[in-house]
């Protein structure tokens, strides 16, 4: 999987990520090329997973129990749009850019 830096507009593999920080949803790494630290919206990823495990539960109750699927098919259909809509909007942002950058310098161009 590859990944585009925020701030340099590199393109890099998760392998190639050699320093983290943080845990869980609040993880951070660092752009090799530019030492930026990124990370994702914390929101739109629990969003993410609300939206699959929703969709999940959904499935499996209208699966296992009768006269049930007029309401568990919308909230699997509300679960899809939420995965995906949260899913395509969920990018990596600049998060602290790196401490000798010359463009976050005042006076420069």
């Amino acid at each position: 999987m590859s990944l585009q830096c925020a701030h340099c507009y590199k393109s890099f593999s998760i392998a190639k990520v050699n320093d983290s920080r943080g845990k869980g949803l609040s993880v951070e790494v660092q752009c090799p090329h530019c030492a930026a630290w990124l990370g994702h919206n914390k929101l739109l990823s629990i969003a993410k997973m609300f939206g699959f495990y929703g969709g999940v539960v959904a499935a499996v109750v209208g699966y296992f129990f009768d006269n049930v699927t007029s309401i568990t098919t919308p909230l699997i259909i509300l679960a899809v749009i939420i995965v995906g809509l949260s899913h395509i909007m969920d990018h990596l942002q600049l998060i602290e850019a790196p401490e000798n950058d010359p463009s976050t310098e005042p006076g420069a161009k």
